[in-house]
């Protein structure tokens, strides 16, 4: 290798001369040239023309011109900016540096780089830029992703020598600046079990925590809300919100929550959905009632039952008849729960427990009612006049009595002919006075059935009584013809024992009072048309001032005609009823 050659001029400054090779040097100059020569040369350490010199170039190195000095330490540098690794959303993020020189020298020339693959490829070169200044802006850098994690590099020179390049350690990361969705987790307690949204459960005053999901993002605020929207006003800086236990009813409850970053943007709500229910479920009516009294050994039982919230557990249910447990179902449609008997139940009282839980488990007290099935009907028996073999009254009096074995005789019902098909049931009673026998003189029969507080009826029970009617017949001895001209009309009439008062009706007027003095009756200027006229004996046996039912022909004797001046064919006079009342002998 060729020998370095300097030139100097004066004691400060040397002009350099070309050649093809050369060495440089790190001593002072001096007149006699230049001591000890550098090894090596490196390219970051050898910038600009210091001290204005011209420049000789060798084949092998730049040589600039100029004053050299003894020796010159490398200047420092260190990143005062955008180092944490937090996001921000300054897509011109402006990146600053100290700089110190031992020397002295002051900041002549500077680089920065900023890349996201670790300096594989650059998203911003500055190049070199001539400036003394301590931070540089960046072009608009890509916020294309929700955030972008950036590093970013810078190196100074005093104009003799590059510091080498400082990295940022973490750099920083680019966001868009728009908010993420928190993540939202329950517990029972701070230190208690998870409760699953969507899903119904007991816990009312539940413990919310929550998640922001970017790393590093500063967040400043959280707003929420129970069951409505939050507002832009940031409620904790905390991730945790602790229920008050007065503040949730059972039902769906949403808690809803928005977080804002520090550039002061809200994020869209996070919910979280929480099912409510610590009310047990609430029993109704139900069939057969308390009480009742039944005749169906087999009678489906239902009771009405309602979860407004999780709903009634079927597996949950708990009847018993009689202390037994049966197999008792629940209708969904109905909201009830159904029995119906295998076996038949027992005769008399039956008591039935039930017990029930919704989904959560919240249980009903015990309900306890009871029924009695009675399938078997009364006995009774009935009695005519205290067993008289005979009467002359169509009044008689009833002696009555009936009894069931498990449940109350409540009705009863009486019938001269025995089909009971017009007849009333009426409450039950042991006497019945002034009964009306069908007076007709002959044997006389009652009938009587009774039905008990299940509805069972009993067979017919009777008794009998001979009637002897001693009422007169009435006979019509005189009056108009069939068809007549004459508007004017004069029946006559008698009976057949002596003695008797007589009561009388024309067309549909009322009847008379009686009368013993009259045994005839008239109208005059009666209309055209059909008449009719009916006349009733009657004596008082029994001299009590009073005439009784038993006392007055029960067929009153008829007549009917027509009065018209041109002839209109004469009616057919209604048949007598066909028959009397006297006994045949």
């Amino acid at each position: 290798m060729m020998a370095a050659f300097f030139i100097f001029t004066g004691a400060a400054r040397a002009a350099i001369s070309s050649s093809k090779s050369y060495k440089l040097h790190s001593a002072v100059a001096d007149n006699g040239g230049a001591a000890g020569a550098s090894s090596s040369y490196n390219s970051q350490n050898s910038v600009g023309s210091p001290l204005g010199t011209s420049v000789a170039i060798g084949k092998a190195y730049k040589i600039y011109g100029g004053m050299l000095a003894s020796s010159n330490m490398i200047p420092d540098v260190s990143v005062t900016s955008f180092n944490d690794g937090l996001i921000t959303v300054d897509s011109t993020p402006t990146l600053s540096w100290a700089y110190s020189d031992k020397d002295g020298h002051r900041q002549r020339y500077y680089q920065v780089q900023v890349s996201k693959d670790n300096f594989v490829t650059l998203s911003v070169d500055s190049g070199l830029v001539a400036s003394g200044g301590n931070d540089y802006t960046t072009p608009v850098l890509s916020t294309t992703e929700q955030s972008v994690d950036y590093r970013w590099r810078v190196r100074v020179s005093d104009g003799y020598d590059y510091s080498g390049w400082k990295t940022a350690t973490s750099g920083f990361r680019l966001s868009t600046g728009a908010a993420d969705v928190p993540i939202i987790w329950a517990k029972t307690a701070p230190a208690g079990q998870d409760i699953p949204a969507k899903l119904w459960q007991g816990c009312a005053d539940p413990y919310m925590y929550w998640e922001y999901p970017v790393t590093g993002v500063r967040i400043i605020g959280y707003s929420y809300a129970w069951g409505d929207v939050p507002d832009d006003e940031a409620d904790t800086q905390s991730v945790s919100y602790q229920t008050p236990s007065s503040l949730l009813s059972d039902g769906v409850r949403v808690f809803n929550l928005k977080a804002q970053n520090s550039a002061g943007n809200w994020g869209d709500t996070a919910s979280f959905e929480i099912w409510i229910d610590r009310a047990s479920p609430v029993i109704g009516g139900y069939s057969p009632t308390n009480s009742a009294m039944i005749s169906n050994d087999r009678s489906t039982i239902s009771i009405s039952v309602t979860d407004d919230h999780s709903g009634v557990d079927p597996e949950s249910i708990n009847m018993t008849i009689n202390k037994g447990s049966v197999n008792a179902t629940y209708d969904e449609n109905s909201k009830s729960v159904i029995y119906i008997p295998s076996t038949p139940l027992s005769e008399g009282d039956n008591v039935v427990s039930i017990q029930v839980s919704d989904v959560v488990g919240n249980e009903t007290s015990p309900v306890v009612w009871s029924f009695v099935v009675d399938t078997k009907g009364p006995s009774g028996y009935l009695i005519i006049n205290n067993q008289d073999a005979t009467t002359n009254s169509v009044y008689v009096n009833l002696a009555i009595s009936a009894s069931d074995s498990t449940s109350n005789v409540e009705y009863m019902a009486i019938s001269n002919d025995g089909v009971f098909d017009t007849e009333a049931w009426e409450p039950y009673q042991t006497k019945k006075e002034n009964w009306v026998l069908t007076p007709i003189t002959g044997t006389r029969k009652v009938y009587a059935k009774f039905r008990d507080s299940a509805g069972n009826e009993s067979e017919i029970v009777s008794d009998t009584i001979e009637l002897i009617i001693i009422a007169p017949d009435t006979l019509i001895t005189s009056g108009p013809s069939l068809l007549t001209r004459s508007r004017d009309a004069l029946f006559t009439f008698k009976g057949t024992v002596d003695g008797c008062l007589f009561r009388w009706q024309f067309d549909n007027e009322e009847w008379s009072e009686w009368s013993s003095r009259d045994s005839s009756a008239g109208r005059k200027d009666l209309a055209d048309g059909n008449h009719y006229f009916k006349v009733q004996a009657a004596k008082d046996v029994n001299n009590n001032g009073v005439i009784d039912l038993d006392e007055m022909d029960p067929v009153p004797a008829e007549r009917a005609w027509t009065i018209n001046e041109k002839g209109v064919p004469k009616p057919e006079a209604p048949a007598k009823k066909p028959f009397k009342f006297w006994k045949e002998e």
